[in-house]
């Protein structure tokens, strides 16, 4: 595979990934579980089981959006490689 091809690519996992991590661990588990506690509280109808659900959502976003960014990076990181290939 020529080195422009593998720059490219390694350029839009790494990419994929911050996006990635960013869109799931930020807004899908801290974000949107942070807003749904605040309309449910301000509403008066927040429930036990939904504060637990909606805490274990925010402490575990940091490591699903990690996860996914390492995941994407080690795929990244396979393209990097200065093999050459002539």
């Amino acid at each position: 595979m020529k080195r422009t091809i593998r720059k490219i690519l390694a350029i839009g996992f790494s990419l994929l990934g911050t996006f990635l991590a960013i869109y799931v661990g930020g807004y899908w588990l801290f974000i949107r579980p942070l807003r749904f506690l605040y309309t449910h509280f301000m509403a008066g109808s927040l429930t036990s089981k939904a504060l637990i659900i909606c805490i274990i959502k925010i402490f575990l976003a940091s490591t699903a959006g990690g996860g996914l960014w390492c995941v994407c990076d080690i795929i990244a990181g396979k393209f990097r490689d200065e093999k050459r290939e002539d």
